[in-house]
């Protein structure tokens, strides 16, 4: 009876309460607009440009072993969500789209159709070329000899590093574990293969940040593969590289994240959190220098959860804690979430939340930097709705806490996109929609 009435009294101090009011929850945020645009993933990073989103989509399945008419690319008005344009979505073809990188009005994205495109802002294709295999992640972009270099990696395990304006390759590196398509092999017979096939090696973005000191950026990754490496920028060539058997009984959240860079250049530092199996499979956080030498483990003292998939310049979220690195690891913060544990009755703490992605923009409230966070799930209501928090930096308080209408893994989108001057956060949810939330809080308080 006693945990009845609890339940009731949380449920009913969450539904009363409003947005704008210091530590209050409210159930469900208003929308101004929802659009119809199919499935999305973590990595489905739009791009806001001109008063349109410009929106990738895996259409009604992630796999199209029949043809899917939904996926591609939507250009949408942002104001009202209304379609423009819909395009990328070749009759025939696994045509899914994720991440989107936009630079002076041209558009890259590569596909589940094993290619990789740029277009201008109507959809005409300005050049097009084969990839190796499915590109899952968005696509960075970084100057060699002052010329701009656009990037990208395959689930088959190839990065490669294109001339922006013709498409021409500068370089391209194979990982160790690489099986995909070549040139000159059969392709016909590859996509046969590939469909049936999970790789997944690079399947996140990396990081970006000249490690060696030849002023073009390097590209920082962890792969499915269990190993965490950097590759030259300039020519390709893989810098370091350390894996589980490098140093054994350490094991990180390979594939999860980007590696938080701290720092610049060849003083830069990479922080990574891992499970330290010699001691019981404690939670600790790993310091790396710029050439892939340990620096240092701290020990968490504590159960982090897992790290969340994305994250924000600077922070490193967990599902239970915020991790904020110092000038050196011993200067290493490590806040708890609130309301991000649930106790069960046998004494044992769990995370309350599972996965989850993290704004990038942050916003000033109450007193304190915050992020917009998205958690996949939420054990404990268990209702198949995910929960949006605004969760503050210094505190780890959770300031404003709403339920979605379905579950979600997107990376939420801050902007004001109706132009009203209060931020709006843009997600996408299991429904197949698209939702432009009000989040109730004025431009003023965002942090650029």
């Amino acid at each position: 009876m006693k945990k009845l009435l609890l339940f009731l009294l949380v449920i009913g101090i969450i539904s009363a309460a409003l947005p704008g009011k210091r530590g209050t929850f409210k159930t469900e945020l208003s929308y101004h607009w929802k659009t119809k645009i199919g499935n999305t993933s973590y990595r489905t990073i739009p791009v806001i440009s001109n008063g349109n989103i410009y929106i990738g989509s895996n259409g009604s399945h992630f796999r199209d072993y029949a043809i899917d008419e939904g996926n591609g690319v939507f250009a949408l008005n942002a104001a009202n969500g209304n379609q423009k344009i819909h395009f990328a979505n070749d009759q025939f073809g696994d045509m899914d789209v994720n991440g989107i990188l936009n630079d002076d009005g041209k558009f890259y994205f590569g596909n589940d159709n094993e290619e990789f495109l740029c277009v201008d802002a109507l959809g005409a294709v300005q050049w097009r070329i084969p990839a190796s295999g499915d590109i899952e992640h968005r696509p960075v972009l970084f100057d060699v000899d002052g010329q701009k270099t656009v990037a990208f990696a395959t689930e088959t395990g190839q990065i490669v590093a294109l001339d922006a304006a013709t498409g021409k390759e500068r370089w391209s590196y194979y990982h160790k574990n690489f099986e995909g398509w070549k040139p000159g092999d059969n392709r016909t017979v590859f996509k046969v293969k590939m469909h049936f096939t999970e790789a997944n090696i690079f399947f996140n973005e990396p990081s970006l940040v000249d490690l060696n000191g030849d002023a073009v950026k390097d590209l920082v990754y962890n792969t499915n593969w269990g190993d965490f490496m950097a590759i030259s920028g300039n020519t390709g060539k893989v810098l370091w590289s350390i894996d589980r058997e490098d140093e054994p009984g350490f094991v990180a959240n390979m594939g999860r994240e980007k590696p938080l860079i701290i720092g610049e250049g060849t003083k830069a530092q990479m922080m990574i959190m891992q499970w330290n199996q010699h001691d019981g499979n404690k939670d600790c956080v790993a310091f790396y220098n710029a050439k892939g030498k340990l620096i240092k483990r701290i020990d968490a003292k504590r159960d982090l959860g897992n790290s969340l998939i994305s994250q924000t310049e600077g922070v490193f979220f967990t599902t239970t804690s915020i991790l904020i690195p110092g000038k050196s690891p011993d200067d290493l913060k490590i806040i708890a979430i609130d309301s991000a544990f649930r106790t069960l009755e046998g004494g044992e703490i769990y995370p309350r939340f599972g996965d989850g992605q993290v704004s990038t923009t942050k916003i000033h409230y109450n007193n304190e930097d915050c992020a917009v966070v998205l958690f996949q799930y939420d054990f404990l209501m268990n209702r198949g709705q995910s929960p949006l928090m605004l969760i503050g930096l210094k505190t780890g308080k959770v300031h404003i806490k709403a339920y979605l209408p379905a579950n979600s893994e997107f990376t939420p989108v801050l902007n004001d996109f109706n132009k009203d001057g209060k931020i709006d956060v843009l997600v996408g949810c299991y429904d197949g929609f698209l939702y432009c939330f009000n989040f109730g809080i004025t431009t003023d308080h965002f942090i650029y």
